[in-house]
C-alpha cells in the first residue's frame, strides 16, 4: 500500500447566501467519508475558490477526487500534483479546514491570496506552504 498526496484547486460555485451552510455540509461529509477510508487532508477556502490536499492510499484518494470532480459546487478543477509520499503531512485530520476570513486574511495575504488574487490561481508550492503555515500548531 503506497501513500499518495493529491493537490487540486477549483473555482467555487457556492452562492454567498448559502456559503456557510454548504461549507458545513462539505466538511461534515468529507470528515465522515475520509475517516472511513483513512484519507487525511486540508481544505482551504476563499469566497471564490478551494484548494485541497488529500493524503491516503491511492485507491481511496482517487475515489475521493472522483467525487469532488462530480460535485457541482466545484468548477474548473486543476489537478496540481499527485505524488507518492513516505508520510502524511496532515495525519490525524480527516479534513482540516481554513477559510480566508478576518482572522486568517493576513496569513492568506502573505501567500498572495487576496480578494484580487484567488486561491485557485495559486501554484502548487504556494498552496503547500500556505497549508503548512495555517496547519502549524501555535505556541
Amino acid at each position: 500500500m503506497s501513500l499518495v498526496r493529491l493537490v487540486y484547486a477549483s473555482r467555487s460555485r457556492l452562492v454567498e447566501a448559502d456559503r456557510r451552510v454548504e461549507l458545513a455540509r462539505i466538511l461534515e461529509t468529507a470528515r465522515q467519508l475520509n475517516a472511513e477510508r483513512h484519507v487525511t487532508g486540508f481544505l482551504m477556502a476563499t469566497p471564490g475558490g478551494f484548494a485541497q490536499i488529500l493524503e491516503g492510499e491511492a485507491e481511496h484518494v482517487a475515489e475521493t477526487y472522483g467525487r469532488i470532480m462530480a460535485d457541482p459546487r466545484h468548477a474548473d478543477l486543476r489537478l496540481l500534483a499527485q505524488d507518492i509520499i513516505d508520510e502524511r503531512r496532515f495525519a490525524g485530520w480527516a479534513m482540516a479546514f481554513a477559510e480566508r476570513d478576518e482572522t486568517t486574511q493576513f496569513i492568506f495575504g502573505l501567500y498572495g491570496v487576496s480578494p484580487e488574487t484567488e486561491i485557485f490561481e495559486q501554484p502548487l508550492d504556494v498552496l503547500l506552504d500556505l497549508a503548512g503555515e495555517l496547519y502549524a500548531p501555535r505556541a
